[in-house]
């Protein structure tokens, strides 16, 4: 058994005529993928462009746009970066660039909503918990393993899809453990063994383990595993 927190209206779908994703109907997508765009003719969006990505996201749920076509879809996250989001070389967005270029977007839209990059590890899940509630999509970051040479390729989180009978299990179309990643969480899943985020990244619906999560982040303890808290101007 499982209880669930989630967000209260259909997470962003962008109509991709054509696509078979793994985890949505063909022809949709659970959120953008950073991998639609132009390796030469966009920048860095495609390498580096996760933090962007989810930023994008929040905005169009924020702004009730659930379900956007494609073409739509890479006009808004291209304009987005070309101004408050910019995808630095080698660096891509960082938390702090992430948070002051939502603020002056907020701004811009007349939305009552203030961005910032958190740091702390012990208010990282009731912080989630509390956006989800607001019904805001929340950026969680796995940030880089900077451990020693010898184990920095070693580490890294899960990510799960759900089979038939609700249990957590790793996708058969890919492998390997993700860092240096943002995704965006659209769910807390509370089950009798852990907590599992629900998640959106590529254009899939995955899953993480916060237990893993938490391990790697303390194991790496790396000030940019954390995520990007949105809250109401008071």
């Amino acid at each position: 058994m499982s209880e669930e927190l989630r967000l209260s209206r259909e997470y962003v779908c962008v109509l991709c005529e054509g696509r078979r994703g793994q985890t949505s109907p063909p022809g949709t997508s659970f959120g953008g993928n950073q991998g639609w765009f132009d390796a030469e003719g966009d920048g860095y969006i495609s390498p580096l462009g996760c933090g962007l990505i989810s930023c994008a996201d929040i905005l169009l749920y924020m702004t009730g746009r659930s379900r956007i076509e494609q073409a739509e879809y890479l006009t808004f996250v291209r304009s987005l970066a070309s101004g408050a989001l910019k995808v630095r070389r080698k660096l891509g967005l960082n938390g702090i660039s992430m948070a002051l270029g939502m603020r002056k977007l907020f701004k811009e839209l007349g939305m009552p909503y203030k961005a910032s990059w958190c740091f702390s590890k012990r208010k990282l899940l009731p912080r989630i918990e509390e956006m989800i509630r607001n019904d805001i999509p929340v950026c969680i970051a796995a940030g880089p393993c900077i451990a020693s040479k010898k184990t920095r390729g070693s580490y890294g989180v899960n990510f799960y899809t759900r089979d038939k009978e609700g249990s957590f299990v790793l996708p058969g179309w890919r492998s390997g453990q993700v860092k240096d990643h943002y995704v965006t969480v659209t769910a807390v899943v509370y089950t009798e063994s852990d907590t599992m985020l629900e998640i959106s990244s590529w254009g899939e619906k995955y899953y993480i383990s916060w237990a893993e999560y938490t391990g790697y982040i303390s194991l790496i303890r790396s000030f940019f595993s954390n995520i990007l808290l949105i809250r109401e101007k008071g």
